[in-house]
């Protein structure tokens, strides 16, 4: 039913009694489960197309809902309608993203017809930011309150607003795997130092750790906007790619076919090195198991190790492996460890 006025809504065909019974369904909790999971699928449906660019509509969307305010104050008649829509330039924009601010507008004109107590205007709280940090070895699993899932590596940490499921935004540094919740009113972006993810409903891996020269973004699922902040420099990535961002640039480097099974060893539990210099070596251990290592003698410059242990191996087998191809002595106390060549 709530379809079959939507269509109306859309043709112009709506009634006023019509109009009130959406109004009273908007106000409802069962409108927000419509948003997120089948009011795009019902545009691609009506307008019979496959390429509906579900990141650029969202960006007009949140922009529509910016300006809807200064709509309140506007009669119920035909030409404020027109004029609604002029404002947006509806006859430049494409059929899928045009379908969009009507209903969204269409929306907006009967909620507030219907609702007369509107405040006429709305007082801004400061933002509450949440954090969360893991320290040297230890992963976290975080549940955000819009569906969505973090997994946080060790020595990593998220910032994002209290009010999440309205303002989708997550600020990393380090390690993490995104599980995104759909939403198609509410774009999910994640901003690693300049690289800004945004996404609707999908599952990527970014890794921005300190002593790394890039940002890394790899997409495993969904499709994804990559962009550089402040600028008009962006790409998409489809499932599989990946692309990476120079800390000291502000260009994209070239997409790249990861390989989806080594990016997420690491949530896993598999710890995995490939051609690293020993002392890059030596940060992954300390970050994977939470010590501190220090190291002495003529360690090796030249030359990678490469590496896989699985099932949380300990470290001592660990460096013991290692020892295959170095010859080192080690000690372990406590939380540190002393290497010896």
């Amino acid at each position: 039913m709530i379809k079959e006025l939507l269509k109306k809504l859309l043709s112009s065909r709506l009634s006023k009694a019509e109009g009130k019974l959406l109004s009273n369904w908007l106000k409802g909790p069962e409108s927000d489960r419509f948003f997120s999971e089948e009011f795009d699928e019902m545009l691609k449906e009506d307008l019979a197309t496959e390429e509906y660019p579900e990141w650029e509509a969202e960006d007009l969307k949140s922009k529509i809902w910016q300006e809807l305010r200064s709509l309140e104050a506007r009669k119920s008649n035909d030409e404020d309608q027109k004029a609604a829509a002029t404002i947006f330039g509806l006859p430049y924009i494409r059929l899928a993203v045009a379908a969009s601010i009507s209903l969204l507008l269409g929306f907006y004109f009967y909620t507030s017809y219907f609702h007369t107590d509107t405040e006429s205007t709305v007082e801004t709280e400061a933002i509450q930011w949440v954090e969360k940090a893991n320290p040297a070895g230890k992963k976290t699993l975080i549940h955000l309150n819009d569906g969505s899932k973090v997994y946080l590596n060790a020595e990593s940490s998220i910032r994002y607003p209290e009010n999440f499921k309205s303002d989708r935004r997550i600020f990393l540094d380090g390690e993490a795997y995104f599980e995104v919740a759909k939403d198609s009113l509410h774009p999910f972006a994640v901003e690693a130092g300049d690289l800004i993810t945004t996404a609707l409903g999908t599952s990527f891996n970014i890794k921005t750790f300190p002593e790394e020269a890039r940002v890394s973004l790899v997409l495993v699922s969904g499709k994804v906007k990559a962009e550089v902040s402040n600028t008009e420099n962006r790409t998409f990535l489809d499932p599989g790619q990946g692309i990476t961002l120079r800390k000291d640039s502000s260009e994209l480097q070239a997409t790249f076919n990861a390989n989806l099974e080594q990016t997420l060893f690491w949530k896993e539990g598999v710890l995995h090195f490939e051609q690293v210099s020993f002392m890059d070596l030596v940060t992954q251990l300390e970050r994977w198991y939470g010590v501190d290592i220090t190291v002495s003698g003529a360690y090796p410059t030249s030359g990678g190790f490469s590496g896989t242990f699985k099932n949380n191996e300990n470290l001592i087998n660990v460096l013991q492996t290692i020892q295959f191809s170095e010859e080192f002595t080690f000690e372990t106390a406590d939380k540190k460890v002393m290497i010896q060549f």
